[in-house]
C-alpha cells in the first residue's frame, strides 16, 4: 500500500517537473551569432563566410547594420559537418 503511494507521487512529480521544463524550453528565443562568431564557429573566413551567403548556403538576418545568423542554421552545418572549401577561380 505505501508502495503504491510512493509510486503515484514520484509520478505527480514527474509529470510537474515535465511540464516546467516545457513551459521554459517552449518560451526560448531563437539565438543568433555575428558574423565573426559564425566564421569562428565553422572555421572559415569573413571572405568566405560572404560566398557561402551569398550562394545560399547559410541564411543571414540583418538588423539595422549588423548581419547575423541565426544559431539553429550555424549548428545544423557544424553536426552535418558541412565542408565549406575555397574555390580557386
Amino acid at each position: 500500500m505505501i508502495l503504491c503511494r510512493t509510486h503515484v507521487f514520484v509520478d505527480v512529480i514527474v509529470d510537474r517537473v515535465s511540464e516546467r521544463i516545457l513551459s521554459v524550453t517552449a518560451k526560448k528565443e531563437p539565438k543568433f551569432y555575428t558574423r565573426k562568431e559564425a566564421a569562428e564557429i565553422l572555421h572559415v573566413t569573413l571572405p568566405t563566410l560572404a560566398r557561402i551567403t551569398k550562394d545560399g548556403l547559410l541564411i543571414s538576418k540583418r538588423v539595422g547594420s549588423r548581419i547575423l545568423y541565426e544559431a539553429d542554421a550555424i549548428d545544423e552545418a557544424v553536426k552535418k559537418q558541412v565542408v565549406f572549401k575555397y574555390r580557386r577561380a
